[in-house]
């Protein structure tokens, strides 16, 4: 039985058990990223190199990297598993599951630089974004019994005739048409039962025209667009208050809400908190995104997670910063 608290302990203490830990996080990446289409990986695409390149980098964050976030508090996240006598589940939670665990976000990473430097890619996720769009308001969803995704139907139509895939593009394509008010409740109509978003998804790009893929590129590389995000949180942090400066040090530092309370007269409540918390957030996100080019729009993050990512920047530069402005 897998024993990823004691792995972890033998690793930290004198690196022992280092083949069978990597060995671990490459069976727990597989298992994680089995949904994930090939837009989330190296090159934009999913193989079994691809997946272990994943587990590497992930291994080497959680063993070397320091995060600021909760719950690492400016510690590896090896050192705060055993710092914090973590047990297997909470393990596993915060470097593969979680939304926003170690893996996870490098995924996220690794889409947002495939998206930009592909237009087919950025095509493909409008496309989704405007049947999500559309199924909220017109079509109803409902739990798939195995659970999963959620399932989308048409109100007022029952078990029909299912037919495959490839049956179905056929007859979308034969409606001779783009327009997604017409393909998209076809489409429901034609699957004869509850459709996951996605596999519309996949449908509708088979049958609509992609850009090609020769456009001009975006040759900017990680470490400029990693200089470009820096500096643009940089930038957010200067045009802050003080008290938004102090919130976001208590942050950084894994401080309670109540100890900032305490100190700072402004936010005499968690209210007043979490009010800052998600002002500031959305200044962090708009600085980031006009670095880099990016229309904004709102995170799917929450604005604790938006602030506990830009802390991570900002977690290394503060003492700097901090002795500036006493100068």
């Amino acid at each position: 039985m897998e024993d990823l608290a004691g792995l972890i302990a033998g690793f930290v203490g004198d690196e022992r058990f280092a083949i069978e830990l990597h060995d671990s996080f490459v069976c727990h990446v597989k298992r994680a990223t089995s949904r994930y289409p090939d837009a989330y990986f190296e090159l934009g695409q999913k193989s079994p190199e691809a997946i272990e390149g994943l587990a590497d980098r992930s291994f080497v964050v959680c063993a070397r990297v320091a995060k600021g976030r909760f719950p690492f508090s400016a510690r590896t996240p090896f050192q705060c598993f055993v710092e914090e006598r973590f047990d297997d589940p909470p393990i596993r939670y915060h470097s593969f599951y979680a939304k926003l665990s170690i893996t996870r976000e490098l995924l996220r990473d690794d889409y947002a630089f495939n998206l930009r430097r592909n237009p087919v890619l950025r095509w493909k996720d409008d496309l989704h974004r405007s049947i999500g769009a559309w199924l909220k308001e017109h079509a109803h969803s409902e739990e798939s019994s195995g659970g999963g995704h959620r399932r989308w139907r048409l109100s007022g139509f029952g078990p029909r005739l299912i037919r495959s895939d490839e049956v179905i593009v056929d007859k979308l394509r034969a409606l001779g048409t783009e327009d997604l008010e017409r393909l998209i409740p076809e489409a429901l109509k034609l699957a004869g039962q509850p459709v996951a978003h996605s596999r519309l998804s996949n449908w509708l790009a088979e049958v609509l025209p992609a850009p090609a893929d020769t456009e001009h590129l975006d040759e900017s590389t990680p470490a400029q667009e990693n200089r470009e995000i820096r500096e643009a949180v940089v930038k957010a942090w200067n045009e802050l208050g003080s008290d938004e400066r102090e919130l976001i040090g208590a942050l950084a530092n894994g401080e309670s809400y109540d100890s900032l309370i305490a100190r700072v007269p402004r936010f005499r409540d968690r209210s007043s908190v979490s009010r800052a918390v998600k002002s500031c957030g959305g200044e962090f996100v708009k600085a980031i995104h006009k670095a880099l080019g990016i229309p904004f729009q709102e995170a799917e993050s929450t604005p604790k997670e938006v602030i506990e990512r830009v802390t991570e920047v900002l977690l290394p530069l503060l003492p700097e910063m901090r002795q500036r402005e006493v100068s």
